[in-house]
């Protein structure tokens, strides 16, 4: 027997290495089907915790719209797994949906034949039917494609498929499909931020190409020195026009009035030093960027803290202070409950113990929540309580506990060598 040598310098696998990918390729196809059968598992056990939330709803006799039960459970289940609630609701509705409305899908997705993106393309273009058994015939015709198409690729095939078995008139497809218009920004790395729209397409093509021949007239009489692509053109030109509704393709900084939480340390303001400022919710911004808001910010507000407690006077009313707030903005940046990023300029500031019982209106027993996490802890059962420096303790309905740290005040320091205040609820401020 004979043997075709491999050419030196030659891509061409040699009889080992190809024995060797071959059993590395076996195997990841069998990983990815395990983590298919897991994450169908993963879906039966939200769907489970959302019928027991149902369950309780139920026997409550009143399923308010706030939907008290389902948000407690999957706060319990948020909080267990590190994992902002809002998203585990979105998770156990999507588990709900696969699990009992297409059991096919399910089952496909159990046995490891389909991944969990393919579940979710077929779920989605099917949902609409309403039909158990147009469901079911749809389900057939495409699940015998998804096992043998990229997720991508089956797509447009299943929207397809759907509306040759229940058609939708594009003017509905269109009203449903409008009800997803919206905003987002996302932090990214090294001082960026991402900013989504999702609009009607004439709009947002029309917006597009607006931008591009603006971005392409200022290119043709740009200086020499000025090197910006017309990506970056369209970027700049944007920002001006949301935020001073003038388009001179500048940085938009000058026209920031936005109520941010920025700390900048002072010899960076005075320009003696470079250290990194800290925008609260996001991370280090660059020191120019830092020193250009605090230029045009219209009030200065200086934040003392003692050293050992990090403690402003009490109050004896129910409002705090002004010097309160300020305090526990910079504390707690964002809702108190684990995962939950929300701003603290969007949240109410709670008294751990009611004010209504005796609980004083002292940092020590003050905490910024979310509208969402305000409502769980005054209408479900769970309980928070606040303990020396900040640190906010949480037991949820079935008993367990959850320990949520304020923001370290010293922001590149190990947390470690952090020194926490020993502050019991009711001790008197430092000064």
């Amino acid at each position: 027997m004979t043997t075709q040598a491999t050419a030196p310098g030659s891509w061409v696998p040699t009889p080992g290495e190809r024995a060797r990918a071959g059993a590395l390729l076996d195997e990841f196809v069998d990983v990815q089907q395990q983590i298919s059968r897991l994450q169908a598992r993963a879906a039966a056990v939200l769907a489970g915790l959302a019928e027991v939330a149902a369950v309780q709803a139920r026997r409550s006799g009143s399923e308010s719209e706030y939907e008290f039960a389902s948000r407690s459970m999957a706060a319990e289940v948020g909080a267990a797994v590190r994992v902002p609630d809002g998203t585990i609701r979105a998770r156990m509705a999507e588990a709900v949906t696969l699990v009992t409305r297409f059991p096919a899908t399910f089952a496909a997705l159990e046995e490891g034949r389909i991944g969990q993106e393919h579940a979710r393309v077929v779920v989605a273009a099917g949902e609409r039917i309403e039909d158990d058994d147009s469901r079911a015939e749809y389900e057939t015709v495409v699940l015998t494609r998804a096992e043998r198409m990229t997720a991508g690729r089956l797509r447009s095939l299943a929207k397809t498929v759907a509306d040759k078995i229940e058609p939708l008139p594009l003017v509905e497809r269109h009203a449903e499909a409008m009800t997803q218009r919206g905003v987002w920004v996302t932090p990214l790395e090294e001082g960026m931020g991402e900013l989504r729209v999702v609009l009607p397409a004439v709009l947002a093509f029309g917006v597009h190409d607006r931008l591009t021949q603006m971005a392409r007239t200022l290119k043709r009489t740009a200086d020499d020195g000025d090197d910006r692509t017309v990506d970056h053109l369209r970027a700049d030109l944007l920002a001006d026009l949301l935020l001073t509704g003038t388009a001179t393709a500048g940085e938009g900084l000058d026209a920031i009035r936005a109520t941010v939480q920025v700390t900048i340390p002072v010899d960076t303001v005075t320009g003696l030093g470079d250290e990194s400022a800290f925008l609260a919710g996001y991370g280090p911004v660059d020191p120019d960027t830092a020193r250009r808001l605090a230029g045009n910010t219209a009030t200065w507000v200086r934040l003392f803290t003692d050293r050992d407690t990090g403690c402003l006077r009490t109050a004896d009313t129910y409002t705090p202070t002004a010097a309160q707030r300020r305090f526990l903005a910079a504390r707690d940046e964002h809702c108190r409950f684990p995962g939950c990023r929300q701003p603290a300029t969007r949240c109410d500031i709670d008294h751990t113990i009611p004010h209504a019982e005796h609980g004083p209106t002292d940092v020590g027993n003050l905490a910024h929540l979310c509208e969402s996490h305000h409502r769980l802890k005054h209408h479900t059962p769970w309980q928070m309580s606040q303990g020396p420096g900040g640190v906010i303790h949480w037991t949820s309905p079935l008993g367990r506990r959850y320990a949520h740290q304020p923001t370290p005040a010293v922001r590149f320091q190990a947390l470690d060598d952090i020194p926490m205040p020993d502050l019991a609820i009711g001790e008197p401020a430092p000064f």
